[in-house]
């Protein structure tokens, strides 16, 4: 039903480097502001690409900065490359992390109202990690909640992390949000969460990260 732009830093030499060893760094840097530039923009030309040749490639999930956000020129620039590539808003989702996303709630709020007015769908990555209340749920414009992993890892085993994912499977329920659970890599895991009634999963079980001109593949064997 979609997919999600991950990045890896392929240095010669050395493979490819995991996102969790450089975006920090290019967080401290501010590098992170042309990385996210950078990413929006292969996407949608990724996209426009896909959709020559896909009768729907689904919604892709793009990670997004608080540093990115909180620049003046990010809702204009979004804007700008939807429209040089000729793809909709809509086929878009940006996730914030939970704790990005209480940083400074009531400066992000408008941003994010901005956002959505726009057809992007948002959604709170990580879910679970932060220190977010129900209020806040409410509150932001926010239409799918992703279950971190480390809560999923051992949800079909453990009953104190299957309490917990079914609490948020039914909040978000309750909400009227959309739920994905994060990091499935087994069939016990998938089955725990289809008795739980989860919305939607991603997760080695179905793909592991794959370049964008594999992704066509994906979607036309899936089809």
């Amino acid at each position: 039903v979609g997919s999600e732009a991950l990045l890896r830093w392929r240095l010669p030499g050395h493979g490819d480097i995991a996102p969790a060893q450089f975006i920090p760094l290019a967080e401290e840097s501010r590098l992170i502001l042309d990385i996210g530039a950078w990413v929006l923009n292969q996407v949608c030309s990724d996209y426009a690409a896909w959709q020559k040749e896909l009768d729907d490639p689904g919604l892709v999930a793009i990670n997004l900065s608080l540093k990115e956000l909180s620049q003046a020129s990010f809702i204009p620039r979004c804007r700008s490359v939807f429209e040089r590539h000729n793809v909709s808003a809509s086929c878009v989702e940006l996730e914030i992390t939970e704790t990005t996303l209480m940083l400074d709630a009531e400066r992000t709020l408008p941003l994010l109202d901005e956002l959505r007015s726009m057809g992007i769908h948002l959604s709170i990555d990580d879910f679970g990690t932060g220190y977010s209340s129900l209020s806040a749920l409410q509150q932001f414009p926010i239409s799918t909640l992703k279950i971190d992993r480390s809560f999923v890892t051992n949800a079909a085993t453990d009953p104190d992390d299957a309490t917990i994912v079914r609490t948020i499977i039914e909040m978000g329920r309750s909400l009227g949000l959309q739920v994905i659970a994060e990091g499935i890599e087994t069939e016990e895991q998938l089955e725990f969460l289809r008795l739980s009634e989860c919305d939607e999963a991603q997760g080695f079980l179905f793909s592991r990260p794959v370049p964008a001109e594999q992704f066509r593949n994906l979607v036309t064997a899936g089809g």
